[in-house]
């Protein structure tokens, strides 16, 4: 298997992690966004949506972090971190879509028009929303980890995975995180697993 990705990103960082969870060899290669590199015509070959990262496996080609997660999990059945019951997997699948679909996207719009774009284009009304939408998600976190180790299952699955990666960065981008005990505690159980340790989190 080949990973082409960019450390820096939370999304290649998400499929980096399972990776090492999973324990399975893999071929880590570069793509540096800050030379443009996706969107060279070659990487674009592989995928045509110019982002982070994708996976190769053979003659399968797969974009998307958490699409490709579901596949490496499915592919993997026995490591447990897709979900082993429908409930589960239900479980799983909310936090990983409210990752896609909420977190990841606040997110953007605050490394967007707080850090990325020239001075003259942010907007910092954009800043102020999307930390509005990142703090109430990881809020809801908090909550959720209120009593227990991980999201589901008493072990760590995809949901984890989802979200860490993304939650490690919201210092970064102004967030304080110093009263959300359980998110803290949560993040340093992952970042001290060996999978984390073997990659920069």
């Amino acid at each position: 298997m080949k990973l082409y990705a960019f450390q820096m990103s939370p999304n290649s960082r998400r499929v980096q992690l399972t990776l090492e969870e999973l324990g399975v060899p893999y071929e880590y290669i570069a793509v540096d966004l800050s030379k443009a590199e996706q969107k060279a015509e070659s990487y674009l070959a592989l995928n045509p949506n110019g982002r982070v990262p994708t996976l190769v496996d053979g003659d399968f080609v797969l974009w998307e972090s958490h699409a490709i997660n579901e596949y490496l999990a499915g592919k993997f059945p026995d490591k447990r971190l897709g979900g082993e019951s429908p409930a589960e997997r239900g479980e799983i699948a909310k936090w990983c879509f409210l990752n896609a679909a909420h977190f990841g996207p606040a997110n953007a719009k605050v490394f967007q028009h707080s850090m990325r774009l020239p001075e003259e284009q942010r907007l910092p009304r954009l800043v102020e929303e999307g930390r509005a939408e990142g703090n109430r998600v990881l809020a809801l976190l908090d909550e959720s980890l209120a009593g227990k180790e991980w999201l589901v299952g008493g072990r760590i699955t995809l949901a984890d995975i989802a979200l860490a990666p993304t939650v490690s960065f919201t210092p970064m981008l102004g967030y304080d995180l110093s009263k959300l005990d359980n998110v803290n505690a949560w993040l340093a159980r992952i970042k001290a697993r060996p999978a984390a340790k073997k990659m920069f989190m």
